[in-house]
């Protein structure tokens, strides 16, 4: 579009809303769409000097819009974060609650074993269940074994649990920052559209870099792990040096 048919614009919009579906200009009876004026406006996909002081509100708006986009990334990840966040939780509170009826299991077990050990009175029974001196140390060496993936799953769940608290904190802190960013712009425009501030243009820079320097971490993996990934096993558990460490203590 030739500069000079730019000197008039009708814009039917008010502050803070997207601009109206077509634009007039003045010397021209053609009545063109506001996305094709944008399109038009641009070199490489990127707004010129030129062009943004030609055509200050148009840009201005699609700055906002670009807030709007970037608005809509921080409620998505909120979102997943949430999610991650309960499923966390969860996983904490169900390895707390297995956790406790491991160890209670484990205290009742030792005591049998050695009450048998010293009286010599093989099988024992425990919970209903009578048990050769053989599978007892078995079975105790299977809740050794659980407790220390227990332990594992706790760790890393409350560990998840921080990196999630602390995106949060972060993405709330951006949303607050984008949210004034947006209202700059929005007053900006509405001077523009009173033709008090065309040739302060300049002035937005800091805002506007501010826009361009606001980068996120889209991927959730990235800042919260998945929770399929929290419970590791321990391959080089040496579950024989383990029964006898719990019974000798």
């Amino acid at each position: 579009m030739n500069t000079k048919n730019t000197l008039l614009l009708v814009l039917v919009c008010s502050a803070g809303t997207a601009v109206s579906d077509t634009i007039i200009v003045s010397d021209s009876p053609t009545v063109v769409r506001n996305a094709e004026i944008r399109e038009a406006l641009r070199q490489d996909g990127e707004w010129t000097d030129e062009n943004i002081q030609a055509n200050p509100y148009l840009f201005i708006q699609d700055q906002i819009r670009k807030c709007d986009e970037l608005k809509a990334t921080i409620d998505a990840q909120t979102i997943t974060l949430n999610r991650l966040r309960k499923q966390a939780a969860r996983t904490a509170k169900d390895s707390d609650d297995m956790l406790a009826r491991t160890t209670n299991f484990l205290a009742t077990a030792k005591a049998a074993y050695k009450s048998a050990a010293a009286s010599g009175s093989w099988p024992v029974k425990i919970r209903d269940s009578e048990l050769s001196q053989e599978v007892l140390e078995d079975k105790i060496a299977e809740a050794l074994e659980r407790v220390e993936l227990l332990k594992s799953d706790r760790a890393n769940a409350e560990s998840a649990l921080k990196k999630v608290e602390r995106r949060q904190a972060t993405l709330a802190a951006k949303k607050r920052e984008l949210s004034s960013l947006r209202l700059a712009l929005v007053q900006q425009a509405e001077q523009v559209k009173m033709n008090s501030a065309i040739t302060e243009i300049g002035e937005l820079s800091a805002v506007l870099g501010t826009l361009q320097d606001m980068t996120l971490d889209i991927d959730p993996a990235a800042s919260a792990p998945s929770l399929e990934d929290l419970t590791q096993d321990d391959p080089d558990k040496a579950r024989k040096s383990a029964v006898k460490a719990f019974l000798d203590d």
